[in-house]
């Protein structure tokens, strides 16, 4: 396929393919970057001649995307990127410090969760290529199942599975400082994670989230030895479910829109597009986590504000993965040890909150950034950007500006449009830029996106005007919960009908192997 595109299959539709940064939008970057007199790109929708994708060479997508709400007018590229690139400028400064009330371990768990509903099998880090950006086709099954865990089972995957077909592999660390050896490490062929989603060991924390639950299935089959491999993989899917109906929902959407769902039913996401997965879930709703990272993270007792190495770095958590522990040829992975290193396993306690299962908060607990169109600066660095020996111009280094562009891609509607389609009433043009940064504002009254908002930036507002970015507003609530209901409903485990008044937590989960809390101790 031609990198640098993206690729959705839209019930009703067919193949949509397009480029991310069409052409155009490139050579304007360039000029303005290298060139004395720069290029104003056309701001008219039609396709440039060179931005033409050719839907055969592309590898179609087997799950299909739907729209809940129709197409809306899409801005001029050159405008979202300048959007774009306002929003990531989070330092980790003190006057930068935004915690919400949402423990920071569960930024992660929702990356985690992400993993399991898509998967794009295609997209490859070509250095000869101006940008890559991901192409987004759904190869993972639209349902809370765990496929990324178990992949199609012990026998067509045997490599994830010990031999005795039922419990999966675990990985043992790198003794380092003196600390010893620890099960605390994903199983690894050389540092490749030998896993059911490899993106799963893109940085430290959701490797050790991926950890938590191939321990807690392990647990599973320990305290139930009678059972077969579907007996244990039907109860921990369940438990899963638990976690996201009863745990991370509640804590990142509008309990009550949450709570109106499952009473009421789904009005939107209906039954009509089951096995197909919400467009305007995908590339905007859901992709709320990326303004909840934070710069850095109190890990464990060596990595932290007060130890004897410091505060873990974001850079760090990506150093200490298989896939991005690499910024090229000879810069291995774990800096040169087969695996994880000892020192750098999780202190959940600082990413959790254990209060009501585990006697007490702990004093360095990490919360997660508030919800806003406010971003760290370290995703203009992440390792994909690092890894290409060419860089394209700074703009493009942006996720909020791949985010804001992906959007234009696939024609969303405006958060205004989508809030009326809801039923709610939209927020005005005052809340869309009141308490921003003036140059954030300005932009948006210049370009009209205090009144045609894209979807994306839209529900990022929602959250902080309306929840003061402790959990996402009505818009973005309605669309995350009516999405994960319908992914169980559809799913063939199925909580809400199987075991309605489960609840479990991630907290519960990481407590069901004894040397997962905190292996490292005080």
């Amino acid at each position: 396929m031609k990198h640098g595109t993206e690729t959705y299959l839209l019930k009703g539709e067919g193949l949509v393919v397009g480029r991310l940064f069409p052409l155009r939008l490139i050579r304007w970057l360039y000029s303005q970057f290298y060139k004395e007199t720069p290029k104003i790109p056309d701001p008219k929708l039609t396709p440039d001649p060179d931005d033409s994708c050719d839907p055969d060479v592309v590898t179609p997508p087997t799950r299909q995307f739907c729209r809940l709400f129709p197409k809306g007018e899409q801005p001029d590229g050159a405008d979202l990127i300048e959007l774009g690139q306002l929003m990531e400028t989070e330092t980790g400064a003190p006057q930068d410090n935004r915690d919400s009330n949402i423990p920071a371990g569960y930024t992660y768990l929702g990356q985690f969760i992400d993993h399991d509903v898509t998967l794009d099998r295609d997209t490859v880090l070509d250095p000869t290529d101006i940008v890559e950006p991901e192409n987004i086709t759904n190869f993972r099954t639209p349902a809370l199942d765990l496929d990324s865990v178990y992949l199609d089972g012990p026998d067509n995957n045997p490599e994830i599975y010990e031999a005795d077909g039922k419990t999966l592999k675990i990985g043992q660390t790198s003794n380092i400082l003196g600390l010893g050896v620890f099960p605390n490490d994903l199983p690894r062929d050389g540092t490749k994670a030998i896993i059911g989603d490899g993106r799963n060991d893109e940085n430290l924390i959701v490797a050790q989230t991926h950890l938590a639950f191939l321990k807690f299935h392990n647990s599973r089959v320990a305290a139930n030895p009678g059972a077969s491999f579907e007996e244990i993989r039907r109860d921990v899917v369940l438990h899963y479910q638990a976690i996201v109906i009863t745990d991370f929902l509640p804590r990142v959407i509008d309990q009550a829109v949450l709570d109106d769902v499952l009473k009421n039913g789904r009005i939107f996401y209906t039954d009509e597009f089951k096995d197909c997965m919400p467009i305007e879930f995908s590339v905007a709703a859901y992709r709320m986590g990326h303004s909840m990272v934070r710069p850095s993270y109190e890990w464990n007792k060596i990595f932290n504000s007060s130890g004897s190495d410091g505060i873990a770095t974001f850079d760090q958590i990506f150093e200490f993965s298989g896939v991005s522990g690499t910024r090229g040829a000879g810069d291995p992975p774990f800096r040169g040890l087969p695996t994880l290193p000892s020192n750098w396993i999780a202190d959940w306690r600082r990413m959790y909150d254990f209060t009501q299962v585990a006697g007490q908060k702990h004093a360095q607990l990490n919360f997660a950034r508030k919800l806003d169109a406010q971003m760290t600066i370290d995703l203009k660095t992440l390792p994909e950007f690092q890894q290409m020996s060419s860089p394209p111009p700074a703009p493009l280094l942006s996720l909020a500006t791949r985010n804001l562009l992906r959007g234009r891609l696939v024609s969303l509607p405006t958060g205004q449009q989508v809030a009326a389609a809801l039923g709610e009433t939209p927020l005005t043009a005052a809340e869309i830029t009141n308490n921003l940064a003036a140059d954030q504002a300005n932009i948006l009254v210049q370009k009209g996106f205090d009144q045609a908002t894209p979807l994306w930036y839209y529900i990022l507002r929602e959250a902080m005007v309306r929840a003061d970015g402790n959990h996402l507003g009505p818009v973005g609530s309605r669309i995350v919960a009516e999405t994960f209901v319908g992914l169980i409903e559809h799913s063939p485990i199925n909580l809400l009908s199987e075991q309605p008044d489960l609840r479990f937590s991630m907290p519960e989960l990481i407590l069901s192997d004894e040397q997962n809390l905190n292996p490292l101790g005080d």
